[in-house]
């Protein structure tokens, strides 16, 4: 069972900047906002039952765009590939993968982890997920919990590193977008992404960019204080080895 029309899949993990360059991709190809993770949100948190409700309901959602597309990370494409095939499969994610062997596959990924993990733990203690809901000082008074920020960042390398090898199981190699190119460069950067899938910009109806970047100066100070303390940490490991091989140096 394999797609056959054309389709751009996007893969992700939180707070990558991906709500932004899907937004910034249908912007491009002159189309209003909408719902970017169709099948997490109006499908799977909606209690569908099988693939075929799930998949009627997101195609019918894009029925009005130049191509089909959704957004998804990772544990979305375990789910979903279950629904493909209840029974199971030899390769839990090989039924979404093979469903959409023929889409132009995307990655986003955010190259400063520390900055992904600021965003990520800054949205979820104030609920605050989108730059236009947010006023200058949002953060200002926010406890920074160092422990629970680490704890965000493993779950990012983690989830990285289940995309790197679905790609590789898989035989796809995406076409990668970075954030911190993706933020100063629309909608150039979107050029690869829109040649692969056949589409042309649609400079007539392009609108200023419509998504904002969430995080100020406050979040760029604690992105350093994490990644500061991250190398604290790993030469406090350091010396501590040492000292266990009996090669401390004395106080």
């Amino acid at each position: 069972m394999t797609y056959d029309a054309p389709a751009i899949i996007f893969c992700a993990t939180q707070r990558s900047g991906s709500t932004m360059i899907v937004d910034d991709f249908q912007n491009a190809t002159g189309r209003p906002s909408s719902q970017t993770e169709a099948f997490c949100n109006l499908a799977l948190t909606k209690g569908v039952e099988n693939w075929t409700q799930a998949f009627s309901i997101v195609q019918r959602h894009r029925a009005g765009e130049t191509v089909f597309f959704d957004k998804v990370m990772f544990p979305i494409v375990l789910k979903l590939s279950d629904m493909i095939a209840p029974n199971g499969a030899p390769n839990r994610t090989a039924p979404f993968a093979k469903f959409f062997a023929k889409a132009v596959w995307v990655y986003i990924r955010r190259a400063n982890i520390f900055e992904q993990t600021v965003s990520k733990y800054t949205a979820e203690e104030l609920d605050v997920w989108d730059a236009s809901k947010a006023g200058e000082d949002f953060n200002a008074a926010m406890d920074f919990d160092i422990h629970r920020a680490r704890k965000h960042m493993r779950g990012f390398i983690k989830e990285d590193a289940q995309w790197m090898a679905f790609f590789k199981r898989h035989g796809i190699t995406p076409i990668q977008i970075y954030y911190e190119d993706a933020v100063p460069n629309f909608p150039t950067y979107l050029a690869p992404v829109l040649a692969a899938a056949g589409l042309d910009f649609d400079l007539v109806n392009l609108r200023p960019r419509r998504k904002q970047k969430l995080g100020n100066a406050r979040s760029a100070v604690l992105a350093n204080v994490l990644e500061s303390m991250v190398q604290r940490d790993l030469i406090a490991q350091m010396f501590k080895a040492r000292g266990a091989q009996g090669t401390a140096e004395p106080e």
